[in-house]
């Protein structure tokens, strides 16, 4: 069982052991500085859609926004093999932890930034986003998705 308590928010050797989806050797960056809420959700998201997650980055100091979580270890880049964006946003929803999600359907495989930014934070607008395929940051709806796909 997870020790969410524990002395550090981020992955210890002992709590690799208990990941069953992930290895500690793919694109998390440094896997030290990646919070154990983030990797034991993705975990689940993987154990719930029953389909390979594979990991675009993690802890990754470049190329995101300003105060990008990236930068604290609490956010991944992913996409769920086999799965449709639209089925993966779906999937990613349905659990608590992932307080923001991002929608990237021009990724060469489409997928989701998913965080672990705190709850307060969850139901800003900028929780749910979509980037376009000419890398511009909109709101979430359902009109700027059917226009992105």
């Amino acid at each position: 069982m997870i020790n969410l308590n524990a002395p550090t928010p981020f992955m210890t050797e002992a709590d690799w052991k208990l990941v069953r989806h992930f290895k500690p050797t793919e694109k998390w960056g440094d896997w030290r500085k990646v919070q154990r809420r983030l990797v034991f959700a993705l975990d689940a998201l993987a154990e719930f859609s029953d389909r390979r997650i594979t990991l675009h980055n993690a802890y990754d100091l470049d190329g995101h926004t300003d105060g990008s979580y990236h930068y604290k270890g609490m956010a991944a880049d992913v996409h769920i093999e086999g799965l449709h964006v639209v089925d993966q946003f779906i999937a990613a929803s349905r659990f608590d932890e992932f307080n923001g999600i991002g929608v990237y359907p021009g990724w060469n495989n489409p997928g989701l930034h998913l965080d672990i930014r705190p709850m307060k934070e969850r139901n800003s607008p900028d929780a749910r986003w979509l980037r376009t395929r000419g890398n511009v940051y909109l709101p979430l709806t359902w009109k700027n998705l059917m226009e992105a796909l």
